[in-house]
């Protein structure tokens, strides 16, 4: 079968279309803090398993007593499926802690890194960055938490 010049346009015209709304589908973390680490216990809200990242929000309790409802972003699901991790982990009012780089913004949300369990087990339901691949992070934050502090920025927060 032999292309017409005009259809060979066309073809190569879709075919740039799909390429370049599959490659825009996928965002970058530059909306993230990434050298900026928190940590915050709060109650599971809800676990959005879905694609293309899955949300985990839970609400934290801020010193003034004001409740706020946090939002972090996850890694896809067939890669978090490979670590365990499922549609089930997370329940609605289980407590958990969220170690996260925040969004740059300000708004009460970030990328998650690690989260510690009820039962102090440990999960990570992230892409990678953000102290997962840092085999000190968790212990140095279990200290961190027991001296209060919630940020990597705090001036006590020592590494």
């Amino acid at each position: 079968m032999k292309l017409t010049l005009s259809c060979k346009a066309l073809l190569l015209t879709c075919i740039f279309y799909l390429v370049s709304g599959a490659a825009q589908a996928h965002h970058s973390f530059s909306m993230f803090d990434r050298e900026t680490e928190m940590a915050f216990t709060g109650t599971v809200v809800r676990w959005a398993f879905n694609n293309p990242h899955a949300w985990l929000y839970i609400n934290v309790e801020g010193e003034n007593g004001e409740v706020v409802e946090w939002g972090f972003e996850g890694g896809a699901p067939p890669s978090l499926i490979r670590n365990g991790i499922t549609g089930r982990t997370f329940q609605p009012g289980d407590e958990v802690t969220v170690m996260f780089s925040p969004l740059v913004d300000g708004r009460p949300g970030g990328a998650m890194c690690w989260i510690q369990l009820e039962d102090d087990s440990y999960v990570t339901p992230a892409d990678g960055g953000c102290g997962t691949r840092d085999p000190e992070s968790r212990g140095r934050w279990e200290k961190w938490l027991e001296q209060g502090i919630s940020s990597s920025k705090d001036p006590l927060a020592i590494r």
